[in-house]
């Protein structure tokens, strides 16, 4: 499973970086350019890259790691939330940072309250999972974590189709893996079934849990790809029609903005030449055409 978590961590960091110009510039996108952080930051936190030793010993060297861990993990399915519902008229309950505080604060009270923390140790719940107060911590987590992703099945959208394909089928094998982790916990504390049937449900969880939160990455990834796409089409069309207002004189007034408004700022100026009675040749009509065209699919989606 380290390669696993491998490659959900350096997929999460590098769209969070790739991101970041972009939220800079347009600060509607930065929930879910947090989650991506949030997120890598969690993934971190699960050894593959620095080990875990290391990043717990920092916090003390009593598993700690594992309430940070967790805590990330919740706040990026929560900012995941919060993105995906930003254009609904009412976001859903658990989309209100109240809800994300209660969260929190449910599955850290009992985890303060485990006995004898002990030393760093990957498979820390497992160890200590007899004890009620590891249940209710790592049971509440999964709760949490699993009506989150399931608000976000059911609420979120995102503009691009397919990317929303993508993200649901992504959400979901979160709360799959959520329900399996949950049943799981609960019949190594209860001692339910067999134990080769614990063992199965345990490592039953990893798999989706974490190729869930790849594809969402990827589907978020995905609209920031066609962002820059359209930005470096819309930057050669306002090149082009830069050029062009300036060979029939129009005078246009560019809004501050990104290159699409500004692009859409010549366009309209140029076509109003037009009706006042200047002539464009059959070249500099394709080109004024080529970025209504792209306009028009930028804005619609």
């Amino acid at each position: 499973m380290v390669v696993l978590h491998a490659a959900a961590f350096w997929c999460a960091a590098l769209i969070f970086l790739a991101r970041t110009p972009y939220v800079l510039r347009n600060p509607r996108g930065r929930a879910a350019w947090g989650a991506t952080g949030v997120g890598a930051l969690g993934l971190l936190t699960l050894g593959s890259v620095v080990p875990q030793t290391v990043l717990d010993g920092a916090l003390g060297g009593t598993n700690l790691i594992n309430l940070v861990q967790n805590v990330c993990a919740t706040v990026a399915f929560w900012l995941m939330l919060r993105a995906s519902t930003s254009d609904l008229p009412k976001r859903p309950l658990l989309a209100s940072p109240l809800a994300l505080l209660v969260v929190v604060v449910a599955f850290a009270v009992p985890f303060f309250a485990v006995r004898d923390r002990g030393g760093t140790d990957f498979h820390f719940i497992v160890r200590e999972i007899h004890q009620p107060a590891m249940w209710l911590y790592s049971s509440i987590y999964m709760v949490g974590v699993g009506a989150i992703a399931a608000a976000t099945l059911r609420h979120g959208v995102l503009r691009n189709p397919v990317a929303l394909v993508v993200f649901r089928v992504g959400q979901s094998l979160v709360v799959v893996a959520s329900i399996d982790e949950l049943l799981s916990l609960t019949a190594d504390h209860f001692g339910w079934f067999p134990a080769a049937v614990r063992d199965g449900l345990r490592l039953g969880f990893d798999p989706p849990f974490y190729l869930g939160i790849v594809l969402i990455v990827v589907a978020m990834a995905s609209l920031t790809f066609r962002r820059w796409v359209r930005d470096v089409t819309c930057r050669r069309h306002h090149r082009r029609l830069r050029r062009i207002a300036r060979r029939h004189a129009v005078r246009a007034v560019e809004r501050d903005g990104d290159v699409q408004a500004r692009t859409y700022d010549l366009v309209i100026a140029i076509r109003d030449a037009e009706v006042q009675g200047r002539t464009l040749d059959d070249a500099e009509l394709a080109q004024v055409r080529s970025a209504e065209l792209t306009l028009t699919r930028s804005l619609g989606g």
